[in-house]
């Protein structure tokens, strides 16, 4: 698909108001001057989530959520970035004259464009073919237990015992041949070169995309029919079809998992199918393929909390741990769910109905906890070798998790129930982990956020520069680069009195501006992303127009600030900005007391390594000069 032109998306940001298109979804009050409501991506029953008019951002102070009004759509509704620019633009009445198509993008459109219509002619000709079979209708309504609304929702389907009954409906259609090749809706025989229908005698499940189309197929055997074969086939990787990024039951259960931000994650269609009819509709699964990171990261978009509800056995077991890892990458919450032993989702909800399944999810343990246990159950009365058994079974697990203060939690719980001190398990996990090693020193001692229960907004501009400043604030005698700059792409803590700047600099440029340039301090910035956005500012206006919060945000990460939570301060901070009457100037001159401080020390650093007496001479020199520029 064709790129949109950077100008116009943000065109559609400058065109739509960030508060009409967040009202649709959350009720805002306004207050001061920004707008407050609940927020849509975790339970509170107090309002912590914001809205910037002026800015065209939202934060929420609870659960770091934030970003522009693309951002918004996108999590709101599951989006891409591009889905979102094309919604909002429509809605904007902005045309998106997007950059013309190469041949080999086109031909690829066009190629999937067919493939969409060959799986919609052939899943619509499945479904006919169910009503009129008896024995495969049977089996869904009486032996798995499915009503006719359930059947119809989920365009579940049957492909006819023999040979070309698919084959000759496409022909018929004057479809060319590759095309359901290409989809594994048919295969050719090696040995004559026929052309044959591959999910023959078979219920069907079409697998959507959440847009609508159909991209694949999985389908069970009919028992009745042919006992010995494979229990499902699921059709292979095709142009419309990629099993590593899409998961069943998400265009079915797409709205209820954003707002309950809770979805199950279930092994088999049948699972999803028979969990949707007792009423818990944010069921998911794997088509036919492991978990992989791309269906976290689809998950991640959408939800906070994962419950995975595979089967108790030691292959189920396996692949709940793998999940479970993947998804605490993602940032998600998991929890797991055990079955008695015979039971599966679907056979469980037929059974005991909607509330007895959801008692089951409710009194989950988190996966940290569900793994401690059965690691410590398996190497119970085993002694020392025991404990660090069961140690080295749960690090990978408590590695995983993403959130530095969940990860801490985790570790001192688990530390407790084994036994170890918190100290001796902390080093233990740190031992082969240089980024989670790295994250944890960049923190630094005492700079955890603000508990969720205690925002910024209920404590005040102060309060928020103070949260930023714990927050963003790197330890002062920081390795450097030559000149006292930290090295690009470094993921370091922006310094205070440098983020305070940069906020008071998105506040108020002109003013801003002005300061840093009377006192010469426009380029005493240490950190390269606060650099970056101080160039553009004055890049702006020079050229007439002021520069955009968004720009700016983006070159703080395209500078080295890659960690959400950061990047949340920040936005925190922005939409509570500081006062600029009495602040700027004692900033500024901190800025130039850190400047001169870096200054001083890297000049004295080369003269302790200086042995030409000329140089030497110089340096001393440079020293006097810096030593004499005023603060």
């Amino acid at each position: 698909m064709a790129k949109i032109p950077s100008e116009k998306i943000s065109e559609v940001r400058e065109r739509v108001d960030i508060v009409d298109v967040v009202q649709r979804s959350v009720r805002l009050t306004k207050r001061g001057q920004q707008h407050l409501g609940l927020c849509p991506f975790h339970h509170e029953k107090t309002p912590s989530f914001g809205v910037s008019q002026s800015k065209q951002l939202f934060h929420c102070f609870g659960c770091g959520a934030g970003g522009d009004v693309f951002a918004f759509v996108m999590r709101m509704e599951g989006l891409e970035f591009p889905e979102a620019v094309r919604r909002l633009a429509a809605e904007a009445g902005v045309s998106l004259p997007e950059r013309e198509e190469s041949p080999q993008d086109r031909a690829r459109r066009q190629r999937a464009e067919q493939l969409y219509r060959v799986n919609a002619m052939a899943a619509e000709w499945f479904v006919a073919r169910l009503a009129d079979d008896e024995p495969a209708s049977r089996y869904l309504v009486e032996t798995r237990g499915l009503a006719p609304e359930t059947i119809r929702r989920f365009q579940l389907g049957w492909g006819p015992a023999g040979w070309t009954h698919l084959t000759d409906m496409l022909a018929r259609e004057q479809v060319p041949a590759e095309q359901p090749l290409a989809l594994g809706l048919v295969g050719r025989s090696v040995q004559n070169g026929r052309i044959y229908d591959k999910l023959r005698g078979r219920v069907v499940f079409p697998i959507h995309l959440p847009s609508g189309e159909v991209a694949g197929f999985g389908a069970r055997r009919a028992d009745w029919i042919d006992p010995d074969s494979p229990k499902y086939l699921n059709s292979p990787e095709s142009p419309v079809y990629d099993k590593s990024s899409l998961l069943y039951g998400l265009a079915q259960n797409r709205d209820e998992i954003r707002r309950c931000r809770q979805a199950l994650l279930v092994e088999g269609y049948l699972d999803v199918i028979g969990l949707w009819q007792a009423g818990l509709r944010n069921a998911v699964a794997a088509c036919g393929t492991s978990l992989t990171p791309r269906h976290a990261q689809s998950l991640a978009r959408l939800t906070d909390e994962v419950v995975t509800m595979y089967d108790g056995d030691r292959a189920g077991q396996e692949a709940t741990r793998k999940a479970a890892e993947l998804l605490l990458r993602a940032g998600l919450t998991v929890r797991v769910v055990s079955f008695p032993e015979g039971e599966d989702p679907d056979t469980y909800a037929a059974r005991f109905g909607e509330d007895a399944v959801k008692k089951l999810v409710d009194d989950a343990p988190s996966a940290v906890d569900f793994f401690l246990a059965a690691a410590q159950s398996r190497y119970a009365g085993a002694g020392i070798a025991g404990t660090v058994n069961t140690v080295e079974a749960i690090k990978p697990m408590i590695l995983a998790i993403g959130d530095p203060l969940q990860r801490d939690v985790a570790l001192e719980a688990a530390a407790a129930r084994i036994g170890l001190a918190p100290t001796v398990f902390r080093r233990h996990l740190s031992a082969g982990r240089s980024r989670d090693r790295k994250d944890r020193s960049s923190r630094g001692a005492g700079s955890r956020a603000p508990a969720h229960h205690e925002t910024a907004t209920d404590r005040g501009p102060a309060a928020a520069a103070e949260t930023l400043g714990r927050a963003v604030m790197g330890p002062e005698n920081a390795a450097t680069a030559p000149g006292g700059r930290i090295p690009p792409g470094a993921d370091r803590r922006l310094p205070v009195v440098e983020t305070a700047l940069l906020t008071m600099l998105l506040d108020a440029p002109e003013q801003t501006l002005d300061v840093l340039e009377s006192r010469g301090a426009l380029g005493a910035f240490s950190h390269p992303a606060v650099q970056a956005v101080i160039d553009a500012a004055v890049a702006a206006r020079t050229e007439g127009r002021e520069l955009d919060v968004h720009e700016a945000l983006t070159l703080v990460q395209n500078h080295g600030v890659h960690d959400e939570k950061r990047l949340g301060m920040l936005r925190e901070t922005l939409l509570n900005p500081l006062s600029q009457s009495h602040d700027l100037n004692d900033c500024v001159s901190g800025l130039l007391k850190q400047h001169k401080k870096r200054k001083l020390a890297e000049l004295r650093t080369q003269s302790a390594r200086e042995t030409d007496p000329e140089a030497l001479e110089r340096l001393a020199e440079e020293i006097s000069k810096v030593m004499s520029l005023p603060v």
